[in-house]
């Protein structure tokens, strides 16, 4: 059985952002190019907080015709991370959708552990790694182990990552 689990933040949660922002031209390369990447990088620096995030990269040869839709990159914690944009129309107005979420593993590992733990019965610790934030595909999983506090027992839980809003489902693995 899959369980849901939404985890909070005291920041603006990872959501698909519209963003009215006039660029000085819609012709494609040049220094729209770098306005785009700068404007993004800031944006989900924003998003992301207190996450430190590389710089943006956005393909050089892409249409920025209306409708028109590409992926920019950045890194999260050293671990890659996509951007998705769409131009709105022909002045350069765009909106993006983040392709990644980051979750901090001691909160993801504590909501977790709350959420077996109610669910088995009985109390458990979640380890979901040693790094500080997990950096995961939106629609991917990832894996965490769930061990009763006295270690007689220890279960892998697979979690996905169902939004950009960090909304996760998890099931317990069998042995």
């Amino acid at each position: 059985m899959t369980r849901i689990l939404k985890l909070c933040y005291s920041k603006t949660p990872l959501t698909m952002v519209v963003v009215a922002l006039l660029l000085a031209s819609a012709c494609s390369g040049g220094s729209d190019q770098t306005t785009m990447e700068r404007e993004l990088q800031e944006m989900v620096s924003n998003d992301l907080a207190p996450v430190r995030i590389g710089a943006v990269e956005c393909p050089k040869d892409v249409s920025k015709s209306p409708e028109s839709v590409f992926a920019c990159q950045t890194e999260v914690q050293g671990n890659y991370f996509e951007i998705q944009v769409r131009m709105l129309d022909a002045q350069g107005r765009y909106e993006h959708k983040l392709k990644h979420v980051a979750l901090q593993v001691i909160r993801t590992e504590a909501a977790l552990s709350d959420q077996i733990s109610i669910d088995v019965g009985f109390d458990v610790a979640t380890d979901c790694g040693d790094e500080e934030y997990i950096v995961a595909l939106v629609g991917g999983t990832f894996y965490c182990n769930a061990k009763t506090i006295d270690n007689s027992g220890q279960r892998k839980v697979e979690v996905r990552v169902e939004d950009a809003d960090k909304t996760l489902s998890w099931f317990l693995l069998p042995d």
